[in-house]
């Protein structure tokens, strides 16, 4: 609801004019000269004079001038006079310009005389002039105003519908400020709404209530109404003139022009609803495995037919806050290959982390929280809003729900990353120096993006004993530093499946494993590398295989009786020496190789056997 109260206007410029003779009124048939009634001027009006006794204003020009304290006399008598000029001065009745001369001097002075005294120059018609004079005075204190202005009442709902009314308020003489029935048309237009037929400018009359609409596509409804009234009898402007030859002022008919308009404006809330858009970009359109990757969002409003063009509102504390909304954020990955943009998510999408930001301050840029990248791979952001997340009190029914497309280039992130490769020695598990052997590579989890990636498998050994499962061997450099890499060979990868390297020869007896490293693929211009360098160099069980020389084993020999001399208990005695001296020498000969066997990564290639000797025993 606004009320506003705006008092009348005028406007009438200053301008010089002269008296040519009389008017409308009586001559005095006495003398001939003495008059009573109007004069008239050169533009066309009438005037009564103001000033009793003083000279005709016949043949003098007079400068005008225009006011609600244009005479030296109190605001209510000011307020009759302007009553009287706009009422009976213009007229053609010689009765009533009399009368209204009559009733001018009477209010401002009649210079010592009677008003009998001049209504005699009505000749027989004075007692006329006399009793009309009269009901002029009456009529003047009764409907003579001071001021005059336009009470403006505004009522906008909620919905954008809403009325107004505008009043013309008099301040009367005799009764104080009064607002008129309906009985003038005034002009009202409207700026942010219009009438019921669809225009912004209607004429109602005054005190008559209509109908309007608001308009426009701001959260803020204002509606601002400005109405007019011209030239309404009211109020206490009148203009005068005033002659430099000294003659008396004249008072001249039909007051001025007087306007009264009002002006009021009202605002509230539109209940049309908002669209949010939210334009989205990744922290790292490239990133490392572990990373912690957010999401930036920027907060504006789709248009739309029937939408705000605006962020909609609510009333929060007596002023306007913006309405709250909870964009929810979810990370899905990892892919295999770029997502590629489609408006729907694909149903069975993996889900990295679901996270969630309540916006309260309206449209601005804003970051997610994060989520850790737990592999290699494509990621690509998704983001919801749900009115159901914001509170009916808070506007939840003037906001609309918004989803973002899958797979959008700003929202897709990378994870470089190698294939997967599981190893295995082809062939036996324990083989003859100069063996050539080769590696299984069983590929998967191949990068999409790839063409091809070059692997080095390195035979490393001898061992005198192999390590124990997963022991890192170190990096490719120390091994060959350390002289353990007994060979390599590279293999060209083209994708997922199963692939054998070229043999490599195994000449010194101990024990081996394969390991493997690659280079990944080229960088490009920014230095990014779809498959980045991977290596494994650890120790396992199934990469494993030993070099034995091979021995023939020995071939049965037929025991045979030995030839005893001497006595039976002699004999047995000499067999018995013979078998312990041949256990001593086989101890010692064991003692011998293990301390000449290495610990850990110890190489084997000294360890052939020494000759022995063996002394022939004559048992005769």
């Amino acid at each position: 609801m606004a009320v506003l109260v705006a008092p009348l206007g005028f406007a009438s410029p200053a301008r010089a004019v002269t008296s040519t003779g009389l008017g409308t009124g009586y001559l005095w048939r006495g003398d001939g000269v003495s008059y009573l009634g109007t004069y008239l001027l050169a533009d066309g009006r009438k005037a009564f004079c103001l000033e009793a006794g003083k000279s005709s204003p016949v043949g003098n020009e007079y400068d005008t001038a225009t006011g609600p304290d244009v005479f030296d006399i109190s605001s209510d008598d000011h307020a009759r006079l302007a009553y009287i000029a706009r009422t009976w001065a213009g007229t053609d009745d010689q009765d009533t310009a009399a009368a209204g001369q009559l009733a001018v001097w009477t209010i401002t002075g009649l210079a010592g005389k009677s008003a009998r005294y001049y209504a005699g120059r009505a000749n027989e018609r004075w007692p006329i002039v006399m009793e009309k004079m009269q009901l002029m005075l009456d009529e003047s204190a009764r409907e003579a105003s001071t001021s005059v202005s336009a009470s403006m009442a505004v009522d906008l709902q909620p919905d954008g519908s809403g009325t107004l009314r505008t009043d013309v308020v008099v301040d009367g003489v005799a009764g104080g400020p009064a607002v008129l029935d309906p009985a003038f048309s005034g002009a009202v237009s409207l700026t942010g709404a219009v009438f019921d037929d669809g225009s912004a400018a209607s004429s109602p009359r005054n005190g008559e209530t209509v109908s309007f609409r608001a308009t426009g596509d701001l959260p803020e409804m204002t509606v601002g109404v400005e109405a007019r009234f011209d030239d309404l009898p009211y109020g206490r402007v009148m203009t005068v003139g005033n002659s430099a030859a000294g003659s008396q002022m004249i008072l001249f008919s039909g007051g001025a022009s007087v306007t009264a308009t009002g002006t009021a404006s009202a605002s509230a809330l539109s209940p049309l609803p908002f669209r949010p858009r939210v334009s989205t970009v990744t922290s790292d359109a490239v990133a490392a495995r572990g990373a912690v990757l957010t999401d930036q969002l920027a907060l504006a409003v789709e248009p739309g037919a029937g939408l705000l063009s605006e962020w909609g509102r609510i009333v929060v504390d007596g002023g306007w806050a913006p309405i709250p909304v909870t964009v929810r954020s979810r990370l899905l990955g990892p892919f295999s290959e770029r997502p590629v943009e489609a408006a729907d998510w694909p149903a069975d999408a993996p889900v990295v982390c679901d996270v969630a930001l309540r916006v309260v301050e309206g449209p601005g840029t804003y970051t997610t929280p994060g989520c850790e990248l737990p592999d290699g791979g494509w990621y690509t952001w998704v983001e919801t809003i749900d009115p159901a997340d914001t509170a009916v009190e808070e506007g939840r029914d003037r906001l609309q729900g918004w989803r973002s497309a899958f797979g959008t280039a700003t929202e897709s992130t990378v994870v470089p990353w190698a294939p997967h490769i599981d190893t295995t020695v082809v062939g036996a598990s324990v083989v003859e120096p100069g063996t050539c052997v080769s590696d299984s590579l069983e590929v998967s989890g191949w990068n999409p993006e790839v063409e091809e990636v070059v692997v080095d498998t390195l035979l490393v050994g001898p061992f005198a004993e192999l390590p124990a499962e997963g022991t890192e061997l170190g990096d490719v450099d120390d091994l060959e530093a350390d002289g353990l890499v007994a060979g390599r060979a590279s293999t060209t990868l083209t994708g997922d499946g199963s692939v054998e390297t070229e043999c490599i020869e195994a000449s010194e007896a101990g024990g081996y494993a394969f390991v493997y490293s690659s280079g990944g693929t080229p960088a490009g211009a920014d230095d990014h590398q779809v498959v980045p360098a991977f290596a494994d160099t650890r120790f396992h069980t199934a990469e494993s295989f030993r070099v034995e020389a091979h021995v023939e084993p020995p071939a049965p020999v037929e025991p045979t009786a030995l030839a005893f001399t001497g006595s039976a208990p002699g004999g047995i005695a000499l067999g018995i020496s013979l078998a312990g001296g041949l256990l001593v020498l086989g101890a010692a000969t064991a003692h011998i190789a293990r301390r000449r066997r290495r610990d850990g990564l110890a190489r084997v290639s000294d360890l052939s056997p020494e000759p022995t000797t063996s002394t022939a025993i004559d048992l005769r």
